[in-house]
């Protein structure tokens, strides 16, 4: 009875924790998941997406496109496996994903538009947004250096 009675009192403290560190309030889904990306050449950009503490992002949700240039094929990266109660066993996200995405050879200096489309889960609260987009526009750089990193939101500044 007294271990049944400790297991149970460890939970509450496990999940008190979880609230107290992810909170009761969801993020707007672009603070939750904020989208980047850095130019590397005329072919290729280097896209990640933050994901705040306490969310996840779907892998088999993500898609990306891109306007004018033509999108070549991508891999995406591994993911964690989570036994998820909307989709059963799932790859989902957590922390970031980063990935290249190839495509046709663009002019130097001319300016893509990427969409990414993506859905992902504020796990503490089990609240689950629904199919999000963002955007943002970024140069191909005119030397073969990388251009700086672009972010359709601002990432917030955190004090410690």
């Amino acid at each position: 009875m007294i271990k049944r009675f400790l297991i149970i009192v460890a939970g509450l403290l496990c999940s008190a924790h979880v609230f107290a560190t992810c909170g009761t309030e969801p993020l707007a889904h672009e603070d939750a998941f904020r989208l980047s990306a850095i130019p590397l050449d005329d072919r290729s950009v280097e896209v990640r997406i933050a994901i705040e503490p306490c969310y996840y992002l779907y892998q088999n949700k993500l898609k990306f496109t891109l306007t004018p240039a033509k999108l070549s094929e991508i891999a995406l990266p591994v993911g964690t496996l989570k036994n998820d109660p909307y989709f059963g066993q799932t790859s989902v996200y957590y922390g970031k994903v980063s990935l290249v995405l190839p495509f046709e050879p663009q002019e130097r200096g001319s300016s893509i538009t990427l969409k990414a489309e993506y859905q992902g889960c504020a796990e503490a609260i089990g609240l689950c947004y629904p199919l999000s987009a963002q955007m943002l526009t970024f140069i191909i750089p005119k030397t073969p250096i990388p251009g700086e990193e672009i972010f359709s939101r601002e990432p917030k500044k955190r004090w410690f």
